[in-house]
């Protein structure tokens, strides 16, 4: 891991509110998490800017038949996110499928 990335880890796990043991978030706010579950319920959208990105995805989209940007970024951040922090990428993935299940 770089060590870019582990300060990330630390400074989310500071904003966050939670416990800390080498660098990792080792117990979740409670209130945040559920307020975090209704958030990404109400607007799920993720914005960024990279002009970078923006011309390849841009570019993809125009030659690739069928391709869609925001399919293909979602599953690059889950993945990442996954691999950042995976027993919180389950739990919120577990607490927003029983979220959508409920609102049906």
């Amino acid at each position: 891991m770089s060590v870019e990335r582990e300060g990330e880890r630390e400074e989310a796990g500071r904003k966050a509110g939670g416990r800390r043991r080498s660098g990792r978030l080792e117990k979740v706010d409670e209130r945040l998490f559920r307020e975090a579950v209704e958030r990404a319920m109400d607007q799920p959208r993720l914005a960024f800017y990279s002009p970078v990105a923006s011309c390849v995805l841009n570019y993809w989209k125009s030659a690739v038949p069928r391709f869609s940007i925001s399919e293909f970024l979602a599953r690059v951040v889950e993945r990442e996110i996954a691999k950042a922090w995976p027993k919180l990428y389950e739990r919120s993935r577990r607490a927003l499928e029983k979220k959508a299940i409920r609102r049906r």
